[in-house]
């Protein structure tokens, strides 16, 4: 029975084989929607089950209509030119036939990226942010951006996104940009790392950072960090338009305490956003870019600037940026400020950027570095080796270095030199604490070549703009400007130190400059370093303590005109040797006397010598003064030469018929005022000009007057010159003019006659007269009456009236005193006469008493022996009463005389009060105590070439009172030395200041020893050498030092010569290049090589060791962008290591209609997976005419399961096959067991 029950079963199995696979699907009732018309946003059916529910979607409609995908969609349009160009390279490229999918997988598809649509228009901006204008970015182009937490998987669109952060958020892994470009928007809020990860941007990737509401930030990591604490790059590329990255810090030998460039291929460009507050440890505070210490010759690697701020970033060098494999450094705008080098040994620096190998930096535009500092050299820049191009409005300004460069420091590399070319833009306000306030030219064959711009407010001890330092080092000046820099040592503007340095002038200015010496140009005395002169350089206006010194030339220094010069050339010259004539220049046999002028202008002048060099000779210099004319006349100065300051006076003499019309100054700076002049600093030339009079000009004036008017005619004058107003009288047409009124009667003055009449005559004509009787006036008792014609007296005069009082000095009889009034004589009411002498002799009283009218005090200083006294007296200025009074003394010293200044002590006179005397007050001066000088010390300075003693002596009254001498000590041998004894060396310092004595110190001479000749190899490993002063003497050694190596014996440190025997090879180098490398690298591992004799470079491949290393990082999984699926799953698969990611079950969606169904004609629909759109069911719907309801069917409407379409699994069938075979042999098996077992019974 059990045998029946088992063949039933497997004949059942062999029947479902026949079945369609659906049959066996799991699902879901069929949709329940009755929609007659497909449901929108705006209005949903209310009385169907499925779209009237709360949580319904459009999709679930079963007349939902999406759009297709071949359908056009605007925001996946590539807003970035150079995506929008692979993209088009791409549609180029042959595409794969991809198996279509059902229509319903199209919708749904279609459905979601609507939805994803929606999404995006939330946020979108161009991808710079919205606001950022800078280097080629100017025109914006808006794109959708996906929101992003910053913790899931970001997903790529033809290796393409956009996100913006929608919150803050902490890295928990590194962030990964591998071949792709991800443009993220920070949106106002903080990445950060938590503690190790960063964002990672490697083959071929691009990161595109901007930040649209401002305050977006990336934190760094600060653990276990080799380099790029923000962002690393690897062959790719960061563009970075806004938000702010700061925190990170390296830990590890590399640097770029935000962003690393880890080879020649990346590119970092600036836009806007903000750097800060990063720590490089070893290189580059922000940025690095990778040394590579097994190539130390790769250039390359870019970093472009055009907006943004780089700031207080700190590294040992480097405060912002470094690179020790050259590279491009472009700034075109942004700010690099406040950032530190912070190593002070080593050659270290660059507070800003620290460039060493073949590199580029380019400062044009608005860029502007200012106030990095280093602890050793270049405050904003040390390059070692490449070009530094300065132009535009750039700016290096305010930034320090504790020793050379306050901005840059120029160093070679491997004897390779660095060149500096400015155009442009300014080095201002920059300082360095040695030497070259602005720029150091330190190494040989470095080169400083200035056209343009501007180099000043710099300081320094020495070269306060530039100091030229190794031979060759040179400065080329063709243009540009040196002014108002500072050496608090020597060389204001410029300082050339070593017998090869060399100072190349054929233009710009070099003015107003200061320094202890050399205010514009200084040549150090113990070497020979170079002026070289040509063209129109401008060195004047420097100074050292207020004085001119432009160019100062050491005792036996000379410049050197090494071509042509021009016209505007103008240089001051100072010489330390005063005894003049002192020659300067070399013979170049030109007339350029005039182009140079001494600076001790009172004592010296330029001219040639007779071998055509130029001196400064005695004397202030004398300008020539040349006096030419033009028209007919003479012309002079009151000199022929003049010194600068001196008046000259011009003289015009113009000859007859002609006048002088003005001065013209054809050369030379002047101006003339009143026919003089003050004489500059160069020859002047000037030009009387004369012209022929012209008598049109018709002037009624009284100096032209030729006959005056009649009674009977109007006036006549002479015609004057139109330019200089000369008369025409007595030339040869004298020409005359009418001009004014006829005059009538002129009658003068009425005259008395005497009798009572007066008469007046014509003055124009005597016969005429006119009598009348005088008449008007008042006689008085003084005089008779006066006529108001003609002022004569007539009639009788009338009596006095001593009746008036009049107080004054002439009426007086008796003045006033202390005690009385004053008494005076009455006079006349109508003349005024006193009544003095007359018979009545009338008086009267008048005014007050006096009373005493003390004068101004007197005050007495008399001499006691201990002091002073002082008196004060007074006297009455009317009656001669006079009072005194004697002052009570009291003395102060009110300041202290010192050893050199004197002091002042005042004695103080206070009166009784009786009489109202004022205290008065007498100074005495108290003479300067004088110093009181200690003993004298002496003290011996080692030097170069011996020793320096120095005298000094100081004030025991003040310790500040010191008075030194120093002075190079004459050297001479007492006593020779020998081979085996000692010698007497002896250095004599002589000094010229009276309080110190000449001073000697012994030194001991070595013996000399022998002197033995150079070892010579024998050949056998031993080695001899003689004495040369005593041929018997030898001296036989064993060969040793030296490295053998695997291709050459070893080579004695002492002979030279070779010996002993051939050395292993030393596996140990390890240079990752083709011809070393055992694997490459895979998704997990990085590539191995096969490690190198490090002497010769044998590959260890097929040795007995094969030592071998990895390098480099491994490439990450390269996932497809497809889903691959099967009945429960769906999961991404690496395309080198077919390693699965992000294995998931599927998302089953509810149903979906693909065709609806009629009244006569079924429809269709189905499930999928919501994620990958694996169809995971499929049915029937029934005709809306059947009475059959949907997932009821009959046996001819099955459901089925239709997945090899989208997929092409054919697992499913081989599985059927399998069972039916199974089937098949297990009916077998039954049938011959029945049959056997009916044969046995």
């Amino acid at each position: 029975m059990k045998k029946r029950w088992l063949s039933i079963l497997l004949v059942c199995g062999m029947l479902l084989t026949t079945l369609p696979s659906a049959v066996f699907a799991e699902g879901e009732e069929p949709s329940g929607c009755v929609c007659t018309a497909a449901c929108t946003a705006e209005a949903r059916n209310p009385e169907c089950s499925t779209c009237g529910a709360e949580d319904a979607a459009l999709e679930d409609c079963a007349k939902y209509e999406a759009k297709q995908e071949n359908e056009p969609n605007d925001t996946q349009e590539p807003a970035d030119p150079q995506e929008k160009a692979q993209e088009e390279s791409k549609a180029t490229e042959p595409a794969e036939e991809p198996t279509a999918p059902a229509k319903s997988q199209v919708a749904v598809r279609a459905a979601a990226n609507n939805k994803a649509a929606a999404v995006q228009a939330a946020h979108t901006h161009c991808f710079c942010g919205g606001s950022v204008n800078a280097g080629g970015h100017t025109n914006h182009s808006d794109v959708a951006y996906t929101a992003w937490n910053g913790r899931s998987n970001i997903t790529y669109t033809n290796n393409t996104a956009y996100v913006y952060l929608t919150g803050n958020a902490t890295l928990g892994g590194h962030l990964q940009v591998y071949g792709k470009t991800l443009y993220l928007c920070l949106n106002g809020k903080t990445l950060s790392s938590n503690g190790k990860s960063k964002i990672e941007v490697k083959n071929g990737g691009r990161l595109v950072l901007c930040d649209c509401q401002g305050g977006g930030t990336i934190k760094g990591a600060t653990k276990d960090v080799w380099g790029g604490a923000c962002v690393y790059l690897y062959t790719s590329t960061f563009d970075m338009f806004g938000g702010k990255l700061t925190g990170g810090k390296v830990t590890k030998g590399g640097g770029g305490g935000a962003i690393a460039l880890d080879d020649q291929q990346c590119v970092f460009n600036m836009y806007g956003g903000e750097i800060s507050g990063n720590d490089g440890n070893n290189y580059g505070g922000a940025i690095f870019r990778k040394y590579d210490k097994n190539k130390p010759n790769i250039t390359g690697g870019a970093f472009n600037m055009y907006g943004g701020t780089i700031k207080n970033n700190t590294a040992l060098n480097g405060g912002a940026f470094a690179s020790a494999t050259g590279g491009t450094v472009n700034l075109a705008g942004g700010t690099i400020s406040g950032n530190k080098a912070t190593m002070d040994n080593k050659d270290a620096g660059g507070g800003a950027i620290y460039m060493r190998g073949c590199g580029t930096i380019t400062i044009s535009g608005n860029a502007q570095l200012t106030g990095n500092s280093s602890s050793l050299d270049g405050g904003a820049i040390l390059m070692g080796w490449g070009t530094i191009t300065i132009s535009g409005n750039a700016k290096l300004a305010n930034n320090t270095a504790s020793r050379w460069g306050g901005a840059i420091c120029q160093r070679t590399d491997d004897n390779r030199q660095s060149t500096i070319n400015m155009t442009g833009g300014e080095i201002s306000g920059n300082k360095a604490s040695k030497e070259g306030g602005a720029v150091h030219v330190v190494d040989k064959n470095c080169t400083f070549n200035l056209s343009g711009g501007k180099i000043t407010g710099n300081t320094s001890v020495d070269g306060g703009a530039i100091y030229l330092n190794q031979e060759p080092s040179k400065l080329n000046m063709t243009g540009g400007e040196i002014s108002g820099n500072t050496a608090t040592g020597n060389g204001g503007g410029v300082y050339i130190y070593r017998s090869g340095s060399v100072c190349n002038l054929s233009g710009g200015k070099i003015e107003k400059n200061t320094a202890k010496a050399g205010g514009g140009i200084y040549i150090n005395p113990s070497n020979n370093g170079q002026l070289k002169l040509s063209g129109n350089p401008v060195v004047t206006g420097n100074t050292v303590s207020g004085k001119a010194n432009n160019v100062y030339l050491p005792s036996g220094k000379t410049l050197t005109i090494s071509g042509t010069m021009s016209s505007g050339a103008s240089v001051g010259v100072k010489t330390a040797n005063t005894n003049y004539p002192v020659v300067f220049s070399n013979a170049y046999g030109q007339n350029y006397e005039t182009l140079f002028f001494a600076d001790d202008t009172a004592n010296a002048h330029v001219e040639y010598n007779d071998d055509q060099k130029l001196q400064l000779a005695a004397g202030a210099h004398k300008y020539n003064v040349t006096v030419t004319t033009e028209g007919s006349g003479t012309a002079q100065a009151s000199a022929a030469k003049a010194t600068e300051g001196e008046t000259v006076t011009l003289t015009a003499t113009p000859d007859e018929g002609y006048h002088f019309k003005k001065w013209d100054v054809l050369s030379g700076d002047v101006t003339i005022t009143g026919d003089t002049f003050a004489m500059p600093a160069e020859n002047v030339s000037v030009k009387a000009i004369f012209e022929a009079h012209s008598f049109t000009t018709e002037k009624a004036e009284a100096q032209y007057l030729k006959a005056g008017s009649t009674c009977t005619e109007q006036a006549e004058y002479y015609k004057s010159c139109a330019v200089c107003g000369l008369s025409s009288k007595g030339t040869a047409g004298e020409a005359t003019f009418f001009s004014g009124n006829i005059l009538s009667h002129d009658y003068g003055a009425w005259t008395s006659n005497g009798d009572g009449t007066h008469t007046r005559v014509c003055a124009r004509d005597a016969s005429h007269t006119e009598t009348k009787d005088c008449h008007g006036g008042t006689a008085t008792c003084t005089a008779k009456a006066i006529c108001e014609d003609c002022g004569g007296a007539y009639g009788e005069m009338a009596a006095h009236d001593f009746t008036a009082e009049v107080a004054e000095e002439d009426y007086l009889k008796s003045p006033a005193t202390c005690t009385t009034k004053a008494v005076y004589y009455k006079s006349c009411a109508a003349c005024g006469k006193t009544s003095k002498g007359t018979d009545a002799e009338a008086t009267f009283e008048s005014g007050n008493v006096l009373g005493h009218d003390w004068g101004e005090p007197s005050y007495t200083w008399t001499a006691v022996p201990d002091g002073y006294m002082c008196v004060a007296s007074s006297k009455c200025k009317n009656c001669d009463e006079d009072v005194g009074d004697i002052a009570t003394m009291t003395y102060a010293v009110t300041k202290e005389p010192t050893c050199l200044k004197e002091g002042t002590g005042t004695y103080t006179a206070t009166f009784s009060g009786a009489f109202g005397f004022p205290s008065q007050t007498k100074d005495i001066t108290l003479p300067a105590t004088g110093h009181d000088w200690g003993t004298t010390e002496y003290t011996w300075t080692p030097t170069e070439d011996g020793y320096n003693c120095t005298a000094k002596r100081i004030c025991q009254k003040d310790k500040s009172h010191e008075e030194t001498e120093t002075v190079t000590a004459a050297y001479a041998v007492v006593t020779k030395p020998t081979c085996l004894t000692a010698g007497l060396g002896r250095y004599q310092a002589s000094f010229e200041a009276d309080w110190a004595e000449d001073a000697s110190k012994d030194v001991t001479l070595s013996a000399l020893g022998h002197d033995w000749g150079a070892w010579t190899s024998n050949g056998d490993g031993t080695h001899t050498r003689n004495c040369t002063k005593d041929s018997s003497h030898t001296e036989d050694g064993t060969c040793s030092g030296g490295t053998a190596t695997c291709t050459e014996r070893a080579i004695c440190d002492v002979c030279g010569g070779a010996y002993g025997d051939l050395a292993a090879h030393n596996f140990t180098a390890e240079v990752a290049e083709e011809n070393y490398l055992k694997s490459e690298a895979t998704c997990t591992e990085p590539a191995v090589y096969y490690k190198s004799c490090k002497a010769c470079g044998l590959t260890s491949e097929g040795t007995e060791q094969e030592d071998t290393f990895q390098y480099g990082n491994p490439l990450g999984h390269d996932y497809d962008t497809e889903w691959s699926q099967d009945e429960t799953h769906h999961w991404y698969v690496c395309k080198r290591c077919q390693d699965v990611a992000e294995l998931e079950e599927h998302t089953a969606s509810g149903w979906i209609t693909d065709k609806a169904a009629t009244a006569k004609a079924d429809g269709e629909r189905h499930k999928e997976c919501t994620v990958c759109g694996y169809i995971l069911e499929t049915d029937i719907i029934p005709a809306t005419g059947s009475k059959t309801k949907p997932g009821k069917q009959d046996n001819t409407k099955t459901r089925t399961k239709t997945n090899a379409p989208k997929t092409g699994d054919d697992s499913t069938l081989l599985l059927w096959t399998a069972l039916l075979g199974v089937s098949g042999v297990g009916v077998t098996g039954v049938v011959r067991y029945g049959r056997k077992r009916k044969d046995n019974e």
